[in-house]
């Protein structure tokens, strides 16, 4: 009897067990999608518990006042000479970032004006790009160019200048994020509509007198926001201040003499053997968390400001709002509105014809407004010019050699190695942690307050200094995980790479996903696809080339970062291959290392070093656009 209940039985269908298995499927991507995309929210508590964990040890050995108070720093003495001044240290950051937002918001703003109001289209296309290139360029090529060049051209106008100075170092970083304010200033700009242009234009107004009356008021919150975005970049910079700058703390604010930033603090004692639990080790993740607190207080206020500024644009200034008023008004009202707008417009023209001396005006604030847009290219241009006279030519030997206490017989070798490894190993933590914490926050996640949250969280880490994750990947992997990664070693660097770059990809891999049009995931759902069908053969191939692009563009960082290297214990020089477990150093270190020796020759060996690392970078950048560009004409 039983035999024929189960005869009788129906049998599970093989849709059934397909789908059955396709919902274990999916339900097993979501979560692990799900822990992906928590990872941002464990650095960041990461940081604050280890930073905050320091802090307090700090001050149970150094009163606050003491810290508050002190005229000098002098951290590194031992017993009652140790004085922990933290003024010293941030007059001189601030020092520092005061000449750079001067720097970058004369270059920036006036370089926005004449991208978005004078340019034409075709040179706009090439201007912005070319700008942009400077973001790209490693900092500790600006170090180089600042230190060997900036500081004896200006010393042969001030020859009182020292040659570690804030003055140099201070350009050099204004001219490091001039591209920050000049791409959010000229999409502030022109986010203001045309209507507001057209109607300047018809009471009189030049060009010129439109942009400084009209537009950059109703710009203002971007310009602003754009600003103090740059401001946090300025004051979070270490390897141009540490290698231009010098790294002797004085309380000082003349420009013209060695001073000390706190990163450059945190370089100098990470340059020494830095012993775990010390004065000085609690003082270092002390600063770490001062400057934290400053980059992290600016970028909430500078996103804030962003997306203020596209709320009233759009809202106000949309000619959409105007549209209700307009539409009210009888025939006749609008007649005599008409005649009385006419006798206006007659009466200001008249007022406001242009004399010699407004157009004479118009032309030089335009010749201003381009002079400011070529600078950075002019900067770059002459740090190539620069680099290719003293790293020429570059032989085999200088590649395939270890380094040497001899100039000439010294190579890049083992930090060629070493970047090499750290590209890789980076690429393969990074690249999938990245793109499924995009996937989930942007497919998964619902949209709400702690989505919003998220957000904001993820942009303000990737503007947190890099020395900063630094000093988070020596206490993290180096200290703590030592039995995985064997203290500094490739690996613990590696993983410090990938939690760098990892909000920078995730931001532009989930703009990536945003962009696609939402008639895909449609169409998918209309046939029966499953969301991670629907992923996986819809929208992440059609969202691949904004994805490649961000992968590339953050590994280009990743090639070019050296203050968290050294601060995880990158080595001065290294005459074997390194390995995952072993001793390393890398091309932008080994560039710093030599950039502090006084030798000529040892200098033009950090050149040639330079001119190998910023092809490496912008072969990186150029395969982005190339990438980009095919994976764009296959999906169409």
């Amino acid at each position: 009897m039983s035999s024929n209940q189960s005869e009788m039985q129906p049998l599970e269908s093989p849709w059934q067990r397909n789908l059955s298995q396709t919902f274990a499927i999916e339900t097993w991507f979501k979560r692990g999608f799900a822990i992906l995309g928590s990872i941002p929210i464990l650095i960041t508590l990461s940081i604050i518990v280890i930073f905050l964990l320091e802090t307090l040890l700090f001050f149970q050995e150094v009163p606050l006042i003491q810290f508050l108070t002190d005229t000098e720093w002098t951290a590194w003495f031992s017993g009652p000479n140790a004085q922990y001044g933290i003024f010293v240290l941030a007059s001189a950051t601030f020092m520092v970032s005061a000449i750079a937002i001067i720097t970058a918001i004369i270059l920036g703003v006036l370089g926005a004006v004449y991208i978005a109001e004078y340019a034409s289209p075709t040179f706009r296309r090439f201007l912005k790009p070319a700008l942009e290139a400077l973001s790209g360029i490693p900092t500790i090529v600006f170090g180089y160019f600042a230190l060997l060049f900036v500081t004896p051209f200006l010393q042969t106008f001030i020859p009182e200048l020292a040659a570690f100075n804030s003055l140099s170092a201070g350009i050099i970083v204004g001219i490091l994020i001039t591209p920050t304010i000049s791409s959010l200033s000229e999409e502030a700009l022109r986010n203001v509509p045309d209507e507001i242009r057209d109607g300047a234009s018809a009471l009189g107004f030049t060009k010129s007198e439109t942009i400084i009356k009209i537009l950059i008021p109703a710009a203002f919150p971007g310009i602003v926001a754009a600003i103090t975005l740059a401001l946090s970049r300025a004051l979070g910079e270490t390897m141009i201040v540490a290698t231009a700058a010098g790294q002797n703390p004085n309380l000082t604010l003349n420009p013209f003499v060695p001073v000390s930033t706190m990163t450059a603090f945190i370089i100098q004692v990470s340059l020494g053997t830095l012993e775990f639990g010390s004065t000085v080790f609690k003082a270092v993740f002390t600063v770490g968390t001062v400057l934290f607190l400053i980059t992290l207080a600016l970028n909430t206020f500078g996103n804030w400001l962003t997306r203020r500024s596209e709320k009233e644009i759009s809202g106000i200034l949309s000619p959409e709002s105007l549209e209700p008023e307009t539409e009210t008004r009888t025939a006749q009202e609008e007649i005599e509105f008409t005649k009385t707008l006419g006798e206006r417009t007659k009466n200001m023209r008249s007022q406001l014809s242009p004399q010699p001396y407004r157009l004479w005006r118009e032309d030089g604030f335009r010749l201003l407004s381009l002079v400011a847009a070529f600078t950075g290219i002019v900067v770059l241009l002459v740090l190539f010019f620069d680099l290719a006279q003293r790293g020429f030519p570059i032989d085999w030997q200088f590649l395939s050699s270890f380094a040497s206490r001899k100039a000439e017989q010294s190579g890049i070798l083992a930090p060629l190695m070493g970047t090499i490894w750290l590209f890789l190993l980076t690429a393969i933590l990074m690249i999938p942690v990245g793109v499924g914490a995009a996937i989930y926050l942007e497919e998964y996640y619902p949209d709400n307050w702690l989505a919003r949250i998220i957000e904001i969280n993820i942009a303000n880490l990737a503007a947190v200094p890099s020395i900063i994750y630094g000093l988070l990947g020596l206490e993290l992997f180096v200290r703590f995980l030592k039995p995985v990664t064997a203290g500094p070693t490739i690996l613990a660097a590696g993983l410090t790479l990938a939690v760098i770059v990892l909000p920078t990809l995730i931001i532009t891999s989930r703009s990536a996903l945003r962009d696609v049009s939402q008639e895909i995931r449609q169409g998918g759902s209309a046939v029966g696809m499953t969301k991670g069908q629907m992923l996986f053969y819809l929208v992440i191939p059609a969202a691949l080339p904004g994805l490649v692009t961000g992968i590339l563009l953050a590994l280009s960082r990743s090639v070019g970062e050296t203050a968290a290297l050294i601060a995880v214990g990158a080595a001065a020089a290294v005459r074997f291959l390194p390995d995952l477990t072993s001793q390393y150093t890398a091309l932008p270190v080994q560039i710093f290392y030599w950039l502090q020796q006084p030798d000529t020759e040892v200098q033009n060996n950090a050149a040639s070093a330079t001119i190998v690392l910023i092809v490496m970078v912008l072969s990186l950048n150029i395969a982005a656009v190339i990438l980009r560009d095919f994976y764009r004409r296959q999906s169409n």
